[in-house]
């Protein structure tokens, strides 16, 4: 997959949530990441404006994906 192959703007055509999503950033490499589904939540479990639930709040991205979804110590805590 290239840059100029992948349209952001098609995620709004899946009916079903993904399990997988894959991502290429414009940051000058050749490099993929994948992303997985690690949870799935209601509304009313999330700030709309901070994107954290009660338990995360002041944690950065990492911090919250260390806590609860490192579990293979993919990541240098």
């Amino acid at each position: 997959m290239t840059l100029t192959a992948f349209d952001i703007g098609m995620v709004k055509n899946y009916t079903e949530p993904k399990y997988l999503l894959h991502f290429q950033w414009n940051d000058g490499t050749d490099k993929i990441y994948r992303y997985a589904l690690v949870e799935s939540m209601d509304q009313s479990e999330i700030d709309h404006k901070s994107k954290q639930k009660q338990d995360e709040t002041n944690l950065t991205q990492k911090e919250i994906w260390l806590k609860k979804y490192s579990f293979n110590n993919t990541a240098k805590r």
